[in-house]
């Protein structure tokens, strides 16, 4: 519990006259006062503020010390002198915009606005000397920004982004949590580790095919869509949700930054949603949400650690008051870039509406059959490539830009009759991942004589502009020595290998050896030469290849 010394005047606020600006009446010398805590965008209204410590081995007087605010690029600086106010050694003091029980001194607004977009910098000084500076970032509504309580304040520690952390035990008022006048109550965890309870621990990283997202609330009906949207995620190996980035593409998003393990465990489903209160949110049950997210869910969902993309799903259609659930058959993240492997959930939770958040979708009554396929309204049996008549055509291992967008490779059918791309494989030989395999409703037929396109993404934004990409997958193509196969069940329908890729070039096989045992020969292939879509990159993705010389 905070314990100040005494408290002799408050702030221009209630009138009181201040010290000059940059004459201190202590001696103070860097390091006596510590920042250690900042809260810059409250929920409900209340003060934004910020708290200051006393690492010194005595009462300090902190008249005419100089309270600093800026933006991180040293823009829109403001200051304000303080009047006549003591502090104990070893205890805090909480300075805010506005009156409220637990601010000490209101400085009114003569540090401006501590919610810029990118944080800010608070300062304290005696004239040209400074006391402390610590910069502030990572702001989240309702949460301060505290100094982690691995050691006691320190004006060097402090200077240490990765040393700060977020508040979210300690409720201040509803919706507001920090510690305002007490010792901070986070502790953050070193970059690649977290706490288990017992000790820091590496984290496990989640990877490509370790979470899928499985259902999406979007269009609640018995709540507004601010508190009742949520959405599902299946987890498909034992991984830490740390620092598990969830939001849209392109925009900036919600980062799980928890200093504790966030443990999952395969064969779990995850909840998140806009809040965890069931009488707010429509009724998902209670103990199911892991955490909460700030943005709408607007047609599109992606899950990524890093700038590794983990999982995403788009979709065109809502419902009201059901849940689009992807069918339990389906639960892989290549399988969900299908918005016609989603159906309308059929199951009542809570308040009223359909989906079965944290639980295991019911089956989709429109999904085919195994081994079947939906052809235009009519199932029937998968049409599988006659062996020989699959060949893998165009390779481009090594794209100009961002590799794991922009990888793709080409198959063309060289018989006489169509086969489905429904449930064949696409893989790397020797590599740790399982086939990408193609779930689909629909028959995905390729005719005699047709080019199907597989790539890294559907998105012609950051795929260079290819053009419509017929499946995904999530392996990396390598530049130098790889190699990229298509499967049958475990039975290889064509491989073709390289052993060096030029950047920005295709490598295409002459039209003169289209078959598949022409391809295995390194000297079938040679560079594409005609730019296509953005023009960054030569090659002829899903179109004849140009004669080699």
């Amino acid at each position: 519990m905070r314990s100040l010394l005494l408290v002799l005047a408050t702030g221009c606020a209630s009138g009181t006259t201040q010290a000059p600006s940059g004459a201190c009446k202590e001696p103070l010398q860097f390091g006596n006062i510590v920042l250690t805590e900042v809260f810059a965008a409250g929920t409900s209204g209340g003060p934004v503020w910020f708290e200051i410590y006393n690492a010194a081995d005595r009462p300090v007087d902190l008249a005419g010390l100089t309270l600093g605010h800026s933006r991180i690029d040293g823009s829109a600086p403001m200051s304000h002198a303080m009047p006549p106010l003591a502090i104990a050694p070893g205890q805090y003091l909480t300075l805010g915009n506005m009156a409220a029980p637990y601010v000490d001194y209101v400085y009114g607004s003569g540090l401006g606005d501590l919610d810029s977009p990118d944080g800010g910098t608070l300062s304290l000084h005696c004239g040209a000397t400074e006391i402390d500076t610590a910069t502030y970032d990572l702001i989240k509504p309702g949460h301060s920004r505290e100094l982690g309580n691995a050691k006691p304040p320190d004006a060097l520690f402090n200077d240490d982004p990765a040393n700060w952390c977020e508040s979210d035990a300690s409720e201040i008022v509803a919706g507001n949590f920090g510690t305002p006048g007490q010792d901070n109550d986070c502790t953050p965890a070193l970059v690649g580790q977290c706490n288990n309870g017992i000790a820091l621990r590496d984290a496990v990283v989640p990877q490509v095919g370790d979470l899928v997202i499985t259902e999406i609330m979007a269009n609640p009906s018995k709540v507004s869509a601010a508190v009742g949207q949520w959405f599902e995620i299946k987890v498909l190996r034992d991984v830490d949700l740390n620092s598990l980035a969830i939001g849209r593409a392109g925009s900036v998003p919600d980062v799980i930054a928890s200093p504790d393990c966030i443990h999952v465990t395969a064969g779990s489903y995850v909840v998140f949603a806009r809040t965890q209160d069931a009488a707010m949110n429509g009724g998902v049950p209670p103990g199911f949400v892991l955490g909460t997210f700030s943005f709408a869910l607007a047609g599109e969902l992606e899950l990524a650690v890093g700038a590794t993309v983990l999982d995403a799903v788009s979709w065109t259609r809502s419902t009201s008051g059901r849940s689009l659930q992807l069918d339990p058959s389906l639960t892989d993240p290549i399988a969900n870039d299908l918005e016609a492997n989603f159906c309308d959930s059929t199951m009542a939770y809570g308040a009223g509406d359909f989906g079965s958040p944290g639980a295991q979708n019911a089956t989709c009554t429109s999904q085919p059959s195994p081994g079947m396929c939906d052809d235009a309204g009519t199932m029937r049996a998968i049409a599988k490539p006659v062996a020989g008549k699959l060949v893998i055509t165009e390779v481009m291992p090594n794209p100009a830009g961002d590799e794991t967008k922009r990888e793709w490779f080409e198959i063309t059918n060289i018989g006489t009759t169509p086969f489905d791309l429904n449930e064949l494989g696409r893989d790397r030989d020797n590599d740790t991942r399982a086939p990408d395999v193609i779930h689909a409703a629909s028959c995905k037929r390729l005719a005699p004589g047709a080019f199907a396109l597989f790539a890294r993404s559907t998105d012609p934004v950051v795929n260079a502009m290819l053009p419509a990409v017929d499946a995904t997958f999530g392996f990396t193509m390598v530049n130098s020595g790889g190699n990229v196969e298509v499967l049958d069940g475990t039975t290889v329908l064509d491989r073709v290998t390289w052993t060096t890729t030029a950047d920005g070039i295709s490598r295409q096989l002459a039209p003169a050896h289209m078959t598949t045992t022409d391809n295995d020969v390194l000297a079938s292939f040679c560079a594409g030469t005609t730019p296509f879509g953005d023009g960054t990159n030569a090659g002829t993705p899903k179109a004849a290849n140009a004669p080699c010389p």
